[in-house]
């Protein structure tokens, strides 16, 4: 049945069970008899197993460069920072450590994802570029000071992209496997789940979709050094950050709680990139967008322009752990703070793993002041 307003629908349960050799209601192109039949009598694998398998298909390697080809890539895939290791990650680093999601780690009974210390080496890593391109093209990142220049900008856009797209391909690698969590549940627990899972799958698909689609726009701007075609909004720190992160959304809601763009149309969403860098003696975050296709970013940014200086740092916490889990903290900082502080912001991680609880006015004032730095400056660009 399609879903009013959208292109998803739900999944359409026959009456009774299909035969034995018939496709499986829950659209897995399985058999009924392989699949679902009497699969409240069967024992479920454990987290280990599952874990196991998660980490396994969280594997993939290709190259995310526009001319990306066999003749084009030299090197080995290699595990790709999505945030400067010598730089940002350093800047926050205690021992080497930073704090963050752990890779393929097991959420709770309460949907909490583990946040905890993880090594510089394996933070922010992927492996979607060859050696040969990861070091092309983000040269001007890692050999030259940053400046805000609109190359720099675009790059970090272009590498928070590639990384989502990796994320959102994973996402549904791992489909089949999350299908299989209804095992050993009564038949209406089945239903449920299936229904969930099959409306996420159709989420990321069209998500996906659009992502792709800026890829390969963004390959066409770095091909065309058209970088002036980007826009950005900048906001510089007096201090070192209290996190890093690096990764795209599409702006749904603002900081006052209005509506940006309807994530369910059949069209094609805008996308909106956000880097967060920390130095030992400073910080920036740049929210970057391709101007021919970025009404929501700009009326997200004209919220967040509109927030006083002072409440610019703790905003930007809640639109953090609310949208991006490709963020990492100063445990310093995490571990300063009160445990209903941390928990409050581990539910809002929860939600950008699982975005369908997301409210209106989730980036709204929540109260909560956690955040050390200051506000020097703010520039659109």
């Amino acid at each position: 049945m399609n879903i009013p307003g959208t292109n998803l629908q739900t999944l359409d349960i026959p009456a009774d069970p299909p035969a034995d050799n018939d496709p499986c209601w829950c659209t897995s192109g399985e058999p009924f008899v392989t699949c679902h039949k009497d699969r409240q009598a069967q024992i479920p694998e454990s987290k280990w197993a599952i874990l196991r398998q998660v980490r396994k298909l969280n594997g993939a390697q290709y190259c995310s460069h526009p001319l990306a080809s066999p003749q084009q890539c030299k090197g080995q895939i290699v595990r790709a920072h999505t945030l400067q290791k010598s730089g940002s990650l350093s800047a926050i680093c205690v021992n080497r450590h930073v704090y963050g999601l752990e890779e393929g780690g097991m959420p709770n009974d309460n949907g909490v994802l583990p946040f905890k210390q993880i090594g510089v080496n394996e933070a922010s890593t992927f492996t979607g570029f060859c050696q040969r391109h990861d070091a092309e093209l983000f040269r001007p990142l890692e050999m030259e000071p940053f400046t805000t220049s609109k190359e720099q900008l675009f790059l970090l856009a272009y590498r928070a992209l590639a990384k989502e797209v990796y994320a959102k391909r994973f996402a549904l690698r791992i489909e089949p496997l999350l299908r299989k969590g209804d095992v050993g549940k009564e038949p209406f627990e089945q239903v449920m789940l299936q229904n969930e899972l099959y409306l996420m799958a159709q989420q990321h698909r069209l998500s996906l979709r659009d992502l792709d689609a800026n890829l390969r726009d963004y390959g066409q701007i770095y091909l065309s050094r058209d970088f002036d075609r980007m826009s950005a909004y900048v906001v510089f720190a007096d201090r070192t950050l209290d996190f890093v992160v690096s990764g795209g959304v599409f702006p749904e809601f603002d900081f006052a709680g209005l509506c940006l763009q309807n994530l369910a149309t059949p069209n094609r969403l805008e996308f909106l990139t956000y880097s967060a860098l920390a130095f030992q003696t400073g910080g920036v975050v740049a929210f970057v967008w391709d101007s021919t296709r970025g009404g929501s970013c700009v009326q997200l940014m004209r919220s967040l322009d509109r927030l006083a200086v002072a409440d610019v740092p703790d905003a930007l916490v809640r639109l953090t752990f609310e949208h991006f889990e490709n963020t990492y903290a100063d445990p310093r900082w995490w571990e300063g703070m009160s445990a209903s502080e941390r928990d409050h912001l581990l539910r809002r991680l929860a939600t950008a793993a699982s975005p369908e609880n997301r409210k209106a006015n989730c980036l709204a004032d929540d109260g909560l002041r956690t955040a050390r730095w200051k506000v020097i400056a703010r520039e659109w660009l």
